[in-house]
């Protein structure tokens, strides 16, 4: 019963000082080398490391080829399939009729108003 509380204490105490003395992986220079490509391009923080974007992601999941696939390339890769409803974007009148003019209704309105009407601006 002693040996087996040993071991397990030996155990923890390897696994711990492991896990606290191993490196996180870090952004590597040569990977925006390689792709020509800022950090940011595939992590959240602007100078790598930590975090990756979905390009990032992408850009692992596919063997880190020697680009960055672009945002909709990378989240097909992911899984994720974009629709666009046409029917969505309907276009503008070439024309749009100003908006009618508020009416003034007090003295005080009113040399505000005058008063804004000639003011050179800032």
């Amino acid at each position: 019963m002693r040996r087996l509380f040993l071991f397990v204490t030996i155990l923890i105490v390897v696994g711990l000082t492991l896990a606290l003395t191993s490196q996180s992986t870090q952004a590597l220079p040569e990977y925006a080398a390689q792709t020509g490509e800022p950090c940011a391009s595939c992590h959240v923080s602007p100078s790598g490391g930590g975090i990756r974007t979905p390009r990032g992601q992408a850009w692992v999941g596919l063997g880190r080829p020697g680009y960055v696939p672009e945002l909709t390339e990378a989240l097909e890769e992911l899984g994720v399939h974009l629709e666009v409803d046409p029917e969505a974007y309907v276009s503008v009148p070439a024309s749009i009729s100003p908006a009618d003019p508020l009416p003034i209704k007090t003295e005080q309105s009113a040399k505000l108003h005058d008063w804004l009407k000639d003011y050179p601006g800032n």
